[in-house]
Formats: structure tokens, C-alpha cells, sequence
């Protein structure tokens, strides 16, 4: 099936299914519209300014191992590097460890900028202070050991972007369109999901019910969280452990609720094959555990000592 003909059924189906759960069919139309353009202008940009930007990406480059290109990509748009990746492992230039490697060593990259676009670090330290910067480095803990890992990662790189400025622009665009269609049937199914509602108890943690319920909220939205611990902790009601660990807990359950679930796997499987986008998934989802889960107990476990 054509790629055009592809992003037209799964874009009905993602306008479809955001009727049923009453959102508006523009909103729908828009969030899809707008998966195929940063693609469609990541890809045209690589296509014809990527040397001028492979100096910025150097540092990184020099540190890790993964091209330039890849790494200049990144800071523009997180998809474009990946439907680069994704064209050299059909073409069997790359292999898993590529990608990963690729993946890891931009992650600090990629987090960061994520978190300055939705908010999150400006609403931690304007709401939390120093106790917000505290919680953030909990969050960039997965994301320094992530690029750590990929330091170790002993790979020969094919010069991947080489073969982009000879792209045509007939490709690019069927790219874009493939990515774009395997993106709304993802959307589709989890907005599907997300009417039927999910609720996070978090009464099990040793914290008081003030801190659970701000775990409870932080688990479905963790900006959400972060604003409505502010005026507990600033008028007493919670320490600042207990901020931390109803945060950290609310993004562990987040986590396994809705980052890997919709964001990582849709954002992998959009691009990938299945098996490889699974593999990705795992992998990143194996290094945020190990440094969440860790750094929850080590909380509670302060807190029960001076409680």
C-alpha cells in the first residue's frame, strides 16, 4: 500500500477516534499535520544545511563516537536522526548498537530541551526553588547514564547522512508521510485508551496523605505534581523529603503509565520496525529504572530514618 494512502486511512482513523473521545477533529488534524512537517523539514534540513551544522554538534560528536550530523539533527528535531537511522538499518549500514548508541548519547540533549519546551524545568524551580533543581537531577540521573553508556559503545560509524543531500525530495516526503501514518494509529489507540481513565493510588508509600496525593497526581501529570506540592511545602505541610519522594514515586508510576506505553513506543514504532523499536524501548526503559527506583528507596529510606 502506498505511503499517501497509508497516512490517509490512519489519519481518518486518528480523526475518528478523537471524535469519539471529544476532542476537536482539528486539534487531531493538527498534532498529525504537524508529526509529517517536523519530519518532512528535519529531513529537507538535513538534506541541505547539515554541514553547516555538524561544528556545533562536534564537542559530542568527539566524546561519543556518533556522527556530527546525527548529533546537530537531534537539537531540531528528535525524528529526523532516527528516520536517517532507520533508512541506513534497511540499507544495512547500521545495526542495533548504532542506534542505540545514537540514542544515548543524545538523550541529555534531547531531555532537556523536551523539559524547557513543556515547561517542566521552569514550573520545578519557580515553584520549588532549590528543591525543584534537586528533583530535576533525580530525573537527569537515567539521562547521565544514558550517555555514559553510550561513551562505552565501541562502534564504526558509516558516514549515515552522506546519502541525505542526494535524497529526493519525493522520498523525503513518502518518509515523512509512512512515519506520520504509523504515528496516528498509535495516537488512536492510546487516545482510545486514555477516555476510560486511569486513576494511581499512592496511599501504600510511608508519606503522609498530603505527599500521596501528590504522588496520585503527579503519576498522571508530573507538572501537574510539582504545582500542587509548591504551597503544601511552602506553608509546612510536607518536607522537602516528602516532596521528593511523592514526585519521584508520581514519575516512576507515570513512567511505566504513559511514557513508555504511549511516548516511547509510539515514538519508536512510528519509525522502526517492531522488533527493533521494542528493543529500544527496553533498553531505555532498563536505565530509567535503575536510576528511579534506587533513588526512591534511598528517599524513603532517609525519611523513615528521620522521621
Amino acid at each position: 500500500m502506498a505511503a499517501p494512502y497509508k497516512a490517509f486511512c490512519a489519519t481518518f482513523a486518528f480523526l475518528y477516534v478523537y471524535t469519539i473521545v471529544n476532542v476537536s477533529p482539528l486539534d487531531a488534524a493538527y498534532r498529525a499535520a504537524m508529526v509529517f512537517i517536523s519530519v518532512a523539514a528535519g529531513l529537507l534540513a538535513a538534506k541541505y544545511l547539515l554541514r553547516h551544522l555538524e561544528r556545533v554538534a562536534a564537542p559530542i560528536s568527539r566524546r561519543t563516537g556518533v556522527p556530527a550530523g546525527l548529533v546537530a539533527l537531534a537539537v531540531a528535531d528528535a525524528r529526523t536522526p532516527h528516520a536517517i537511522l532507520a533508512r541506513a538499518l534497511g540499507e544495512g549500514k547500521v545495526d542495533m548498537r548504532h542506534i542505540v548508541q545514537y540514542t544515548f548519547a543524545t538523550w541529555p540533549i534531547r531531555v532537556v530541551l523536551l523539559h524547557l519546551r513543556i515547561g517542566v524545568i521552569p514550573i520545578a524551580l519557580g515553584a520549588l526553588g532549590l528543591l525543584g533543581a534537586a528533583y530535576l537531577a533525580v530525573v537527569y540521573l537515567s539521562s547521565a547514564l544514558g550517555f555514559l553508556l553510550a561513551t562505552r559503545i565501541r562502534v564504526k560509524w558509516p558516514d549515515v547522512t552522506a546519502d541525505v543531500a542526494k535524497t529526493p525530495t519525493v522520498k523525503i516526503l513518502r518518509q515523512a508521510a509512512s512515519i506520520t501514518a504509523r504515528y496516528a494509529v498509535f495516537e488512536a489507540v492510546f487516545m482510545a485508551l486514555e477516555a476510560l481513565g486511569v486513576a494511581v493510588p499512592m496511599e501504600w508509600l510511608p508519606i503522609s496523605p498530603e505527599a500521596a496525593l501528590v504522588a496520585s497526581i503527579s503519576a498522571v501529570r508530573p507538572t501537574y505534581g510539582i504545582m500542587a506540592a509548591a504551597p503544601l511545602y511552602h506553608v509546612g505541610r510536607l518536607t522537602p523529603l516528602e516532596v521528593l519522594i511523592a514526585l519521584v514515586a508520581g514519575r516512576v508510576a507515570y513512567m511505566t503509565i504513559y511514557e513508555f506505553p504511549r511516548s516511547a513506543v509510539q515514538f519508536y514504532a512510528s519509525i522502526y520496525p517492531p522488533a527493533v523499536a521494542a528493543k529500544l524501548t527496553g533498553y531505555t526503559a532498563l536505565v530509567m529504572y535503575a536510576t528511579a527506583l534506587p533513588a526512591l528507596a534511598a528517599l524513603v529510606a532517609l525519611h523513615l530514618m528521620v522521621k
